[in-house]
């Protein structure tokens, strides 16, 4: 085992839960925990000290910075220049933020103090059993502290991927679409199927199963083999019975449905499915929702 860094957390949300006992138990000295909220410092690092760290103390956020040689900022977007600037860093310490969006200068009043800076991101939903076994960690860093970021993303059973600042925001909304939105889709599915009548846990688990399959397909096959539907079947029939259904119970869902149908034809398309020209599934869109913006 290489020398490693010993490691203070600033935030205790979910981030700092998943990261900091993940670390713990892959044996990194995960030394201390700040919030300005006490009660959720002491509930990290209590997980943390199950986890495998046992040592790990509730400091104050200039504590955990001189506790450790690298800081994990694991507060919300909006907190973490303010955390950069409001702290005394020592020259040569790693100060990482874990945000999806934002690059590694938002860093800078650290980095002008002479810390090493960089973003470290698990790709990955941190709600209900968070996993990282597999999980992409979207690394931006300097050559000497990406190596380092490298391995605690492997440690912990993720495989690091080079992220540089001007690919964040489309990386993290890519992120947001596979997952956050993914669950907003999921939840109006669950809402049409209760709009037909149709038990609710049923529909919980009728509709998880069949997400899980297609997930797991686009996994192994990509998303070619995987598009599947009336609309790749140009089965325009079927897709205007939907809408006008839609249309009698749940019209909010017109525009969400049409527009990921429309996307839906043109995968199809490129898959070499016989979903049919998009002229034809604009027009039936367009009597439900109006003029449907074009490619």
């Amino acid at each position: 085992m290489t020398n490693r860094s010993t490691i203070a957390i600033i935030g205790a949300g979910r981030a700092a839960h998943v990261l900091g006992t993940a670390l713990a138990r892959a044996g990194y000295e995960v030394v201390a925990v700040a919030s300005r909220k006490l009660a959720s410092a002491e509930s990290v690092a209590t997980a943390v000290r199950d986890a495998g760290y046992a040592r790990c103390l509730v400091v104050s956020v200039q504590g955990a910075a001189d506790a450790a040689a690298l800081v994990l900022i694991t507060t919300n977007d909006g907190a973490i220049g303010g955390v950069a600037g409001e702290v005394s860093w020592k020259h040569g310490q790693a100060v990482v933020h874990v945000s999806g969006a934002l690059g590694a200068d938002v860093l800078a009043p650290a980095a002008a103090k002479g810390a090493r800076v960089a973003s470290w991101h698990p790709f990955q939903t941190l709600a209900g059993s968070a996993r990282l076994d597999g999980a992409t960690f979207g690394i931006e860093a300097g050559e000497d502290l990406y190596e380092e970021l490298a391995e605690m993303a492997r440690a912990v059973g993720g495989e690091p991927l080079a992220v540089p600042a001007d690919a964040r925001a489309l990386y993290h909304a890519a992120s947001v679409l596979a997952c956050g939105y993914l669950t907003t889709l999921l939840r109006e599915a669950r809402r049409v199927w209760q709009a037909a009548g149709l038990p609710e846990e049923e529909g919980r688990r009728a509709i998880g199963a069949v997400a899980a399959a297609t997930l797991e397909n686009f996994r192994t096959l990509g998303e070619n083999a995987t598009v599947t539907g009336p609309v790749s079947r140009g089965d325009a029939g079927t897709v205007r019975l939907h809408l006008e259904e839609l249309e009698r119970v749940a019209p909010e869902l017109i525009n969400l449905y049409t527009a990921i149908s429309r996307r839906s034809a043109v995968l199809a398309s490129e898959a070499g499915r016989p979903t049919g020209p998009l002229n034809m599934w604009d027009a039936l869109y367009g009597e439900f929702q109006g003029q449907v913006e074009k490619e």
